[in-house]
Order: structure tokens, then C-alpha cells, then sequence
């Protein structure tokens, strides 16, 4: 158990719940006074002073960038200009007072701001999807910072540029950050990671050098996109199937620039039709989807291109651009009779010849 830290007190829920605020609240114009106050209610039943808010935002400040700060707590002199702070408040138009997060992400050496770093950065793309769960993580993180709260600070990069997060489905990001942390470090620095890997088809392991590009989470899956030293091109690896991973520390490789994750991934369906070098081509999928099953597709987006379009019957027509929509085949087939494929032909024909052979296996 941690106790008492004189930056955060005994718990961070009031803290975790003020910070996700923000986040959510900045592409919108910033979290007001009362939004903050509405954070504070939800995790400590009482309302927030003003006193109180302005504490709090300074208590996240300072676990983010204690080299900002003054022994008494005070912010050093210019050291706005040198380390901006992660939340920066501002008057709007109206003098209204907004609060910002800055999407400076700042890390110590330690893993457990890393991880948590990586989850801000995770969180922002989540648009929504498994709030409480992401909020117990950073909630945890930062019980982990508070115990080990010393260390040097210095700036991260986009992390949009090296992780794309899209989909629906449990994510355990706990699990998995130390071996992410372990990657991301070789992307940042440019090290080529060795991994023994188990293909997911025949269970075989190869042993491969992979020039590390980033990571994609899919579904609930995490996945490593690089350069295969051996194949000579680019692939992808499930982490799951990864048996053993070790960076190379006296590597070096030279990054494509301006190569994103979310670019390349941001009209995949799937992953694994996008593994080499080729740009991948949208193409148009358009369903038909009966009464009542529509209406969960007005309340749940299952693809960022996601259009729907309310037929007189109560069905819906439904239309994506994607990338990869063979990849779609099993999540359509999980919706039986009540989806329909209109287009295109092959994709179709193709569902057709599945449903035909899963309809052979219970054949007598």
C-alpha cells in the first residue's frame, strides 16, 4: 500500500477523474470550472473548493514535471517556457477560465511513468470505449508514481505517430506495457528488436530482427508493425504470439519518414491485409440490416467511416470504406440473418461459400 504523498494524498481518483476531464474536454475548447468541479463530485461525493481545483491541477503538474517546481511548490521562474506543464489554464472570450491538456507527454526513466504515458496517449484515441477500465489503470500508474516520484523528466514524441488504437473489446494494457514499453523504446531510439515468434497458423517458431515501426491495437489485440531483416519487407506480429523479445541494444536502423501507424491502419478493417509495402485501397462495403438489429447500429460506430441510412421499414443501410473487407467476413457471418451484404459482388459470394461450409459441418 502507498501512503500518504504529500503531492497527491492517499488515492488518485480525484486526480485520474480531473485528468481524463481534461483530456476530453481539450479538443472542444477546454474543461470549464464547473466540469472540474463535476470530476471532483464523481470521485469524492462533495464539491471541490476553488482553492481545491487549483491545488489539484497543480498536483498534476508536478508528478508530470517536478523539475518545474520550487521546493515550497511553487512554479520556478520561465520554467513555463522551458517544461510546459501537462494541464495549462487560460481566459476564453467570454473570461471564462479553461483548462487544457497540453499533449506534452512527459516521462521519467521509470516504467511506471512510461506505461502511463503511453495510456494518455491510448485514452485520447479511445473515444469513450472502456472509460472505467483505462481510469483504473491510470489510477494504478499513478499509485506506482507516487511511490517512486523522483527521476528526470523529458519530452516524448507524438504518440499518435508510433500507436494506433481502433475497435471494440476488452483491452488489458496493463499486461502487456512492460514488453510495449520494451518496443516502444526501440522505435524511439531506433533499435532493432529480436523475437522469437509462433505463427499463428502451424504453431511453428522462427526467430526474426525486426526494424520496430509501431504498434496497432485491434480488437483487443496488440500487434507489432516493422521491417523483417530477413523477409526484406514489412510484416506484422500478433504480441501474443511473441515467445521472447530482446531490443538490440548496439543497433540502429534508419526510420521511413513520416511513415504513421494511423495512416496506414486508419481504413483497415483488420490487420493482416495490410502486412507489406504496398498502399493499401479502400473499398466501398454497403449491408442492409433488419429491424431492430439497426438500432444497434445507430448506438455503436464499428469503423470510423461508419454511414447509416434509415430505411422506411425500420432497416437500415449501412456503408463503409475500408481497406481489407475480407477481414470482415467473420464479424458479418456473427450477425446470421439479420445483416446482408449489398456490395461488392466477391465479398458476397464469398460470405455465401461460408456460411454453405460452416452448414456442412452439422450435416449428418
Amino acid at each position: 500500500m502507498v501512503a500518504a504523498n504529500p503531492q497527491t494524498g492517499k488515492s488518485p481518483e480525484a486526480l485520474v477523474k480531473i485528468l481524463v476531464t481534461v483530456i476530453e474536454k481539450t479538443p472542444s475548447g477546454g474543461a470549464t470550472r464547473e466540469d472540474i468541479k463535476e470530476a471532483y463530485l464523481d470521485a469524492k461525493d462533495f464539491l471541490p473548493t476553488e482553492r481545491t481545483i487549483y491545488r489539484n491541477i497543480r498536483r498534476i503538474n508536478k508528478l508530470f514535471n517536478p523539475a518545474a517546481f520550487a521546493k515550497g511548490g511553487k512554479i520556478k521562474k520561465k520554467s513555463k517556457d522551458k517544461l510546459p506543464m501537462m494541464i495549462r489554464s487560460f481566459r476564453d472570450g467570454t473570461g471564462q477560465t479553461r483548462y487544457i491538456y497540453s499533449g506534452k507527454k512527459l516521462i521519467s526513466n521509470d516504467e511506471s511513468s512510461q506505461a502511463l504515458t503511453l495510456i494518455l496517449g491510448l485514452y485520447s484515441q479511445q473515444k469513450g470505449i472502456l472509460k472505467d477500465h483505462f481510469e483504473k489503470v491510470i489510477g494504478s500508474l499513478l499509485l506506482e508514481m507516487m511511490a517512486k516520484s523522483d527521476g528526470d523528466y523529458s519530452f516524448f514524441s507524438d504518440i499518435d505517430e508510433h500507436i494506433h488504437v481502433s475497435g471494440y473489446g476488452s483491452v488489458e494494457p496493463k499486461k502487456l506495457l512492460r514488453r510495449i514499453s520494451e518496443i516502444i523504446r526501440a522505435i524511439e531510439n531506433c533499435k532493432v528488436v529480436k523475437v522469437d515468434y509462433a505463427r499463428t497458423y502451424d504453431g511453428a517458431t522462427r526467430n526474426r530482427e525486426v526494424e520496430p515501426y509501431g504498434l496497432v491495437c485491434r480488437h483487443g489485440s496488440w500487434y507489432l508493425v516493422g521491417r523483417c531483416r530477413i523477409q526484406q519487407k514489412r510484416r506484422i506480429y500478433q504480441l501474443d504470439q511473441v515467445r521472447r523479445l530482446k531490443v538490440e541494444e548496439n543497433s540502429v536502423f534508419k526510420r521511413p519518414a513520416g511513415l504513421s501507424m494511423t495512416d496506414i491502419f486508419k481504413d483497415a478493417w483488420g490487420i493482416w491485409n495490410i502486412d507489406d509495402d504496398k498502399e493499401a485501397v479502400a473499398e466501398t462495403v454497403r449491408i442492409k440490416v433488419k429491424k431492430g438489429v439497426a438500432e444497434r447500429f445507430k448506438a455503436v460506430s464499428f469503423h470510423d467511416s461508419q454511414q447509416m441510412k434509415s430505411l422506411p421499414n425500420g432497416e437500415a443501410e449501412v456503408t463503409y470504406k475500408i481497406s481489407g473487407p475480407g477481414e470482415m467476413i467473420p464479424w458479418l457471418m456473427s450477425w446470421g440473418q439479420a445483416v446482408e451484404v449489398l456490395e461488392p459482388g466477391w465479398l458476397r459470394d464469398e460470405l455465401v461459400k461460408n456460411f454453405q461450409d460452416a452448414a456442412e459441418v452439422y450435416q449428418p
